[in-house]
């Protein structure tokens, strides 16, 4: 070309960016100013989107040297960028000083705040705008209400803002205003309201039928979810991957493997089953849930090319399914494929050896170099479930060494470590972890008091347990359960404070608790406490009588104590049949060269 001028130069860099060409259409741009080109409106608008942060903020000073700050499209676009780098109040400041705020630069806004979850900045900013009379669109109205279902706060405004468009009637003629609000009313769970909505839509939508089927499968509404899939599929709708999603992910919490299999007979009729990794991790995590790993692994096998988040689903439905061993092929597997393990790959594989009936050193320390290799060391998650593997394999020292490495541990990292003390009885060290974890500022959940209280049972410790019991009750956060209180009578108990057992007993939600009854019953045994015994063995009757083995205990108990006549009565009353006790012990065996 003889002159090359602004507008032959913008078509190049539109058809740049069009064919995915940045680094051509900003080099255009740099040699277009080198040449002393100035830039128009739509230059700038263009070649924002495809600038990052550095090169933007160039741009917005040229903008300004220009005398161009006060174009809407450009700062339409000036706006989206900052949005888009998350930049919040940057975009907002500009927004607010641009002397023509029109409707595009207005969703721009609300768009920019709902995708970067600031709901209640989006909502104040969207009454703003009305109360400025800018001109909004039934789009802006579609980013506030997804912005009051997202926030429990702000369902009222939701509500309201149903009046204002039915006022201005938009509804139900608009069809994305109407799939709002089935979201709406799918969203806070109000049934009623959202078949309402979805009613008056005069030609309903696959958006609002796959939110109302939604809506019923997350609350667990089998019956109803069931029924509009049906509907969906009647009317030649097709539903979507979120759709299937929700009602495979309600088989698998309710165990109906039965609709389970219906669900995956549709979604691979439809072509969800191959195409859509979250259709797939979904289907390997619903046939774990009810325990049916075969089905799982057959899945993962089937896939082509394997996704992270399917070895995770498998390596967790193998945990469900009590296939320890599993986990560990499946990591392998991964390795071999050349999947990357992330931190809850080495969580959910570490818990494997840890509930294994033989926790292997060997395994943990290979998994503990390899997630060392990867730079997950530091991973809290990662290393809480570390310094459970190594104690359940026996090495509380590593456990310990772990912990000690760590720069800031959170309530998690010291639960593990105060549960790998009470595991090997050293109740000492496990109340000095848990005063360390108070004095630090970090509040203990309700399983970090079961720790403590249970390595005060293992070593004896009663003085320290009931002050974890009164500490617990005193942060008025969390209410001792039945765990707890098992775990106190069993200390004081096996102390010989067996009244004081008794007495907790009989005051806390233990009263149905088969388990501490019986531990009870054998420290009035073993302390010759007769009395108390009788008192806990009616007790014991009472709860635990369809279990032959608590009738057997409690028979065996006043034959001992001299009252054959009673033992002999409970034994015809109940017909005790022979319980025989069956067990096994397994060693590893290290092979020395």
């Amino acid at each position: 070309m003889a002159v090359r001028d602004v507008a032959s130069l913008n078509r190049m860099i539109t058809g740049f960016i069009r064919d995915g060409l940045a680094d051509r259409a900003r080099a255009v741009y740099r040699w277009m100013v080198a040449s002393g080109i100035r830039e128009t409106p739509h230059t700038f608008s263009t070649i924002l989107g495809v600038c990052n942060t550095y090169e933007a903020l160039q741009l917005h000073g040229r903008v300004l040297a220009l005398g161009l700050c006060c174009n809407p499209f450009v700062g339409s676009a000036l706006v989206n960028h900052y949005m888009h780098v998350e930049s919040p109040h940057a975009a907002l400041s500009l927004f607010r000083e641009l002397p023509l705020q029109n409707t595009a630069m207005c969703n721009v806004v609300l768009r920019g705040l709902g995708n970067l979850k600031l709901i209640e900045e989006l909502i104040c900013c969207f009454l703003d705008m009305r109360r400025q009379y800018l001109e909004l669109n039934g789009l802006s109205y579609c980013y506030a209400m997804k912005g009051c279902y997202q926030n429990g706060e702000w369902l009222e405004q939701g509500r309201q803002l149903h009046g204002v468009v039915l006022k201005a009637g938009w509804i139900p003629s608009n069809i994305f205003l109407s799939n709002s609000l089935v979201d709406l009313y799918s969203a806070i769970g109000d049934s009623v309201d959202t078949v309402k909505a979805l009613n008056d839509i005069l030609s309903e939508d696959v958006i609002s039928w796959n939110s109302i089927l939604s809506m019923y499968a997350d609350r667990g509404h089998m019956k109803e979810a069931v029924y509009y899939l049906k509907q969906m599929l009647w009317h030649g709708k097709m539903p979507s991957i979120r759709s299937f999603v929700s009602l495979l992910a309600l088989s698998g919490k309710t165990g109906d493997w039965q609709l389970g299999v219906q669900i995956h007979g549709i979604v691979h009729k439809l072509g969800f089953s191959c195409s859509s990794v979250h259709v797939q991790t979904t289907l390997i995590d619903m046939y774990g849930k009810c325990c049916c790993f075969d089905h799982s692994l057959a899945i993962c096998n089937e896939i082509p090319s394997i996704a992270l988040e399917c070895c995770n689903s498998l390596i967790t439905s193998s945990l469900r399914c009590n296939m320890f061993d599993a986990a560990l092929e499946i990591l392998h597997c991964m390795i071999v494929e050349g999947v990357t393990p992330d931190d809850v790959t080495f969580s959910a594989t570490m818990k494997a050896i840890s509930l294994s009936a033989s926790p292997s050193l060997t395994s943990c320390q290979m998994l503990h170099s390899c997630l060392v290799k990867l730079g997950f060391e530091m991973d809290m998650a990662v290393c809480s479930s570390l310094i459970t593997a190594y104690a359940c394999a026996g090495q509380l020292s590593s456990s310990h060494l772990i912990f000690e490495r760590l720069l800031d541990p959170n309530v998690i990292c010291f639960t593990a470590i105060i549960s790998a003390c009470a595991r090997y009885g050293d109740g000492t060290r496990a109340m000095e972890l848990f005063d360390q974890m108070v004095s630090s500022g970090l509040k203990p959940d309700n399983v970090t008091f079961l720790c403590a209280i249970a390595g005060c049972d293992q070593a004896g410790m009663f003085e320290e347990g009931r002050l974890v019991i009164e500490l617990m009750r005193a942060s008025r956060e969390l209410d001792p359960d039945e765990r707890h209180f098992a775990c106190m009578v069993n200390l004081l108990s096996r102390d010989g404070f067996v009244k004081e057992a008794m007495e907790m007993m009989e005051q806390s939600p233990l009263r149905h608790y088969t388990k501490a009854w019986s531990s009870l019953l054998q420290s009035c045994k073993a302390h010759g406490e007769n009395v108390l015994g009788k008192r806990a063995a009616n007790m014991l009757i009472d709860v635990g009588r369809k279990d032959p083995a608590t009738t057997l205990q409690v028979s065996i108990f006043f034959n001992d104590i001299g009252d054959r006549e009673t033992a002999l009565r409970i034994k015809e009353m109940t017909n005790v049949k022979e319980v025989k006790k069956s067990g096994h012990s397994l060693i590893e065996v290290s092979h020395r060269a």
